[in-house]
């Protein structure tokens, strides 16, 4: 199991190797967090308000797949 922050917010070992992550999950992969280290979802969510990230909502709640994030950041990338 893997903490961040004092949130407290944990990763159960059985959704680690997941193609798929729910809005926490994908600000811990991101590394979108609160000042003071807790993932931040409501960034997330403002992402995806604005179209900015690739998202998926069955049944009402927020999924990413993690190739499609992955890709984001690499398409984002500047510099030499």
């Amino acid at each position: 199991m893997t903490k961040f922050g004092q949130g407290a917010v944990a990763i159960t070992d059985a959704f680690e190797g997941s193609e798929w992550m729910n809005a926490v999950e994908a600000a811990i992969y991101l590394r979108i967090l609160t000042k003071d280290g807790r993932p931040c979802t409501a960034r997330i969510r403002n992402l995806v308000n604005q179209g900015r990230i690739p998202f998926y909502k069955p049944y009402g709640r927020l999924l990413f797949k993690r190739s499609e994030l992955c890709r984001f950041i690499e398409i984002t990338r500047k510099g030499g």
